[in-house]
């Protein structure tokens, strides 16, 4: 019996809810273990979420800083976002790490969401359902999941305003729709709002491509350029021109001039590498999703002309090559163009199945278990020589990701896609609770910062101490002691340490002959009273950390 229009409708609309259910509580399962318990990050996050709650603590929603430092690297969108996620939660400034950590959640859960929407769109609600449970798996987005920074909420903004241009793409008529091109519009200013250049770059890069591919300029009138460029600028203007003027023109001579140019031609902070190097990386930090890279490219190599071919390597080949010819190079970067790769594999995995009776394909699928044995055993190996103790569920659950893999893989092999995707998702789930939940935040000396922080409630003499810090220079420090902390040199930091009625002081260690000495100078004898250490996390060296009260 043959189903009506209004019942094929009906039926789609259905399967689309509860396949999109169905990625919530993934994601749920993958994002949330670990994000109240992981500790707070160096160095990006710390930055971000402490002038977040700076710009809460000042009411200046415009002028953001550190401390004392403005922060015109980047623009304002993620610290709105953070700010209405703290003002939301009740508690202001006061709101927990969490709080500030939710729009990146939310981020990368509607990534995988938008994901789904745009392999759905371009080849069905199974290649959508695949597509996107892999995307919430990727190494990078569980990560950018659980940091309060830009890059999940970029990559949604993104996402959004590719699904508008994969309606598009898959409307022979290249009709004008006012909310397709708003949600593109949108998405688009948010974008900007949150990251400057980097979303007009890779949509306007895969609009480019498209539009040569299709030998027409249908695509971009489709989307009413004037009216949506005068709506981005009603996005984008007032702040643009607010901080243009209160800054007096620096923060465009610091965010263009020398964050993005500057990393365009010269690897900032040690991140210079070799064009490739994201290739490279990308194979750890996309898995899963990079066990099925191989057999997605040859996919849609050899179906190039079909549509879901041609916007996948659209989207993502022409940015991941700038990615690659810009110097400075970190995971995140490539992290827009992985939907496009799930895309694309989805796709793939749906119309010719896992075909794992091949002997390369058996060799690419391997990777899903090598990747949960650097995770499950690395992970475990690396808290021991950190913490010189083995966690019982840290090997329990360590296990547990290597028999799934090793059950996915075998899966696989016996090309039963179903029971491969059931069995990697619970391998996910397993690895995510392992890392965020179990191990990283259990590993004390990786958190100098925290250290710290506790060092200060049980050792400081008063509610409100001055805080000194010398020799150590993470801004964690000030998001876990406050923002009128001090980080600074040794003469200077026994100066204000003498100078305060109740002060607390910690001292690198190799800074504490020039510290003792500023205080012998000003006729003071002290000891330090208590020792923290620690690892810097980043560069991994260890730190003691003598401590001073009055």
């Amino acid at each position: 019996m043959m189903l009506s229009d209004a019942g094929k409708s009906w039926s789609a609309r259905r399967r689309r809810f509860l396949s999109l259910i169905g990625l919530t509580v993934l994601c749920l399962g993958l994002f949330l273990p670990g994000l109240s318990r992981l500790p707070l990050t160096d160095r990006d996050e710390a930055l971000f979420v402490q002038a977040s709650r700076q710009m809460l603590e000042t009411g200046n929603w415009i002028d953001i800083h550190f401390q004392d430092e403005p922060r015109y690297k980047k623009p304002v969108g993620i610290y709105w976002l953070q700010g209405a996620a703290a003002e939301l939660s009740g508690d202001g400034a006061e709101a927990p790490l969490w709080v500030y950590r939710l729009p990146s959640l939310i981020g990368a859960l509607l990534t995988v969401l938008l994901t789904f929407l745009i392999a759905e769109r371009l080849s069905g609600s199974t290649a959508g359902l695949i597509a996107g449970a892999l995307a919430a798996m990727t190494v990078e987005l569980a990560f950018e999941a659980r940091i309060g920074k830009t890059d999940a909420a970029l990559c949604a903004s993104i996402a959004a305003s590719q699904l508008a241009v994969a309606m598009i793409w898959t409307d022979p008529t290249r009709r004008q729709h006012f909310w397709r091109n708003a949600l593109f519009w949108t998405a688009l200013g948010v974008g900007i709002l949150i990251k400057g250049p980097v979303a007009p770059m890779v949509i306007g890069l895969t609009l480019v491509s498209l539009m040569v591919m299709d030998r027409s300029l249908g695509i971009l009138r489709a989307l009413s350029p004037l009216y949506g460029a005068s709506w981005l600028l009603i996005i984008v203007l007032p702040w643009l021109i607010a901080i243009g003027w209160i800054s007096g023109g620096a923060f465009f001579r610091d965010s263009v001039g020398k964050d993005m140019l500057g990393k365009v031609g010269a690897g900032q902070e040690g991140h210079g590498a070799l064009p490739g190097t994201h290739l490279l990386i990308a194979i750890g930090t996309f898995w899963p999703l990079s066990a099925f890279a191989p057999v997605a490219f040859v996919w849609g190599w050899r179906n190039r002309a079909e549509a879901v071919s041609r916007f996948a390597f659209a989207w993502g080949v022409p940015a991941w090559i700038v990615c690659e010819l810009v110097a400075t190079k970190l995971p995140n970067y490539v992290l827009p163009m992985m939907p496009a790769l799930a895309v694309l594999a989805g796709v793939a995995l749906a119309q010719a199945g896992l075909e794992g009776n091949r002997r390369l394909n058996r060799l690419w699928y391997f990777h899903i278990v090598t990747g949960a044995l650097l995770i499950g055993i690395g992970l475990n190996v690396l808290v021991y020589h950190v913490q010189g103790t083995l966690s019982p569920w840290g090997i329990l659950l360590g296990s547990a990701v290597i028999l799934t893999a090793f059950l996915s893989w075998r899966f696989c092999c016996r090309d039963r896609l179903k029971a491969a995707m059931a069995a990697l998702c619970l391998t996910g789930v397993i690895a995510y609770a392992l890392a965020y939940a179990v191990l990283l935040p259990a590993a004390d000396q990786l958190w100098l910062s925290d250290r710290i922080a506790d060092a200060a409630k049980r050792d400081a003499k008063c509610a409100s101490p001055q805080i000194v810090i010398v020799g150590y220079y993470e801004p964690s420090t000030v998001f876990r002691l406050g923002t009128n902390i001090l980080r600074t040199d040794p003469e200077t930091g026994a100066q204000a340490f003498l100078k305060a009625t109740c002060a607390f002081a910690a001292v690198e260690e190799r800074q504490m002959a020039d510290f003792q000495a500023s205080l012998t100078t000003a006729g003071q004898q002290m000891s330090p009273i208590d020792t923290v250490q620690g690892r810097n996390i980043n560069g991994f060296k260890l730190r003691i950390m003598r401590i001073f009260a009055k």
